[in-house]
């Protein structure tokens, strides 16, 4: 899974910080960018929780992530033809569609692997971070040596990698239940309210009075990164910073999110996830609101240290949540519907991002450091149980 996660985050490197780059490059103001990327991220949450359901239904995942790695590298070829606001928006949205499914369904298979086999899901993600410092780093020299005209070419070429290495993704087979949690019946746990037949779809014999404030608190806490995703290459390019000190920005924080991933059981197990998903909260609060003003090389590189509390610290809750409370073979619906948390707010938080930026530049940050907040009174209601799921049946 290492080299799996490495591939994917290859792409996610480089369109990340340098997507809305090469969108200013073609024209657009930042009202049309937030449209774009506010438009691609809601459209996404159309399509990953039914791809999911796909991949939990099939007889193996694998072959379901390969689709969607081979299925981007074919779409994102229309960067190169599109011109024009109408043209790049329905090319991206086409990429969103085929694309967003990649790292939540790597992310049930390294969930499966940790449930059956004893993997470690953290040191695995881990390597995703790795690759996601590298994309940022040489992406920034690329472009800065060949131009924003370059980047279209750059995602083909990440696309291209996640493809081939999709195809070393473990075939684990059809999803397996997890006794602890699936004996209690083959709808909701005992003791439960009967629930809307939708969220009873959704995620089967999971506890899903616990999983959503789970999912709520991370979502908030992700969408506080939407004005950061949006505009924070596009504003650092105007402080006058180069592609590269950018790239350098953007992967100070992947570094420490490095670090939380490695040790990630030993924090959860000491902390619990409530704990974490209040460390990331609180710290998207003081990173946003000290992304207000320039804040200097150096002080930017702290401020980006802050992410691997704001994404890393809250990622690592949310899974160990679902890990602990999700059947095996309902493990890819619980991340379609995390996920779907996680875009219909980034959603919105991306399309308010650019009015926002066209009124208050750089204090717009603050309206981000408010979402950071909202979570913290979420928080309360976050479940603290941070074992991992049990034995299946296979492994007994």
């Amino acid at each position: 899974m290492k080299l799996v996660f490495a591939a994917d985050f290859i792409t996610l490197g480089l369109f990340n910080p340098f997507f809305p780059v090469w969108l200013a490059h073609q024209g657009l103001d930042a009202d049309a960018i937030s449209l774009v990327l506010g438009l691609q991220i809601a459209l996404r949450a159309l399509s990953v929780p039914l791809v999911l359901k796909l991949a939990d239904a099939s007889r193996e995942r694998a072959f379901v992530l390969m689709g969607s790695a081979f299925g981007a590298a074919l779409v994102v070829n229309l960067l190169f033809v599109s011109s024009g606001l109408a043209a790049i928006l329905v090319s991206t949205v086409l990429l969103a569609l085929v694309w967003a499914p990649l790292i939540p369904i790597t992310d049930a298979v390294a969930l499966a692997g940790q449930r059956r086999l004893g993997a470690d899901y953290g040191r695995a993600r881990l390597w995703g971070s790795i690759a996601f410092i590298a994309a940022n780093v040489s992406g920034g020299l690329l472009i800065g040596t060949f131009g924003a005209g370059s980047i279209p070419a750059l995602l083909l070429a990440a696309f291209v990698i996640a493809a081939a290495f999709s195809c070393f993704t473990p075939r684990l087979g059809r999803p397996r239940r997890a006794s602890a949690l699936a004996d209690a019946g083959p709808g909701e746990p005992a003791g439960l309210p009967k629930l809307p037949k939708l969220r009873r779809r959704l995620v089967p014999g999971a506890d899903i009075g616990r999983l959503v404030p789970a999912m709520a608190a991370l979502a908030l806490v992700q969408a506080s990164h939407a004005m950061l995703y949006g505009f924070g290459a596009i504003l650092w390019t105007g402080l006058g910073y180069a592609p590269l000190t950018i790239g350098i920005f953007w992967g100070t924080g992947v570094v420490v999110e490095i670090v939380l991933f490695r040790f990630g059981s030993g924090l959860i197990a000491r902390f619990g996830p409530r704990g974490l998903l209040v460390a990331g909260a609180a710290a998207g609060v003081l990173r946003w609101s000290l992304m207000t003003g320039d804040a200097g090389v150096g002080g930017f590189v702290a401020l980006q240290a802050l992410h691997g509390f704001t994404f890393g610290a809250s990622w690592l809750a949310l899974q160990a949540t679902i890990a602990a409370h999700v059947p095996e073979e309902r493990l890819g619906a619980a991340q379609g519907l995390g996920f779907l948390f996680q875009t219909g707010l980034m959603a919105g938080a991306t399309l308010l991002s650019g009015p926002a930026y066209e009124a208050f530049g750089q204090g717009a940050f603050a309206g981000m450091a408010l979402i950071a907040a909202l979570a913290l009174l979420v928080a309360p209601f976050y479940p603290q149980r941070a074992d991992i799921g049990g034995a299946t049946r296979e492994s007994r």
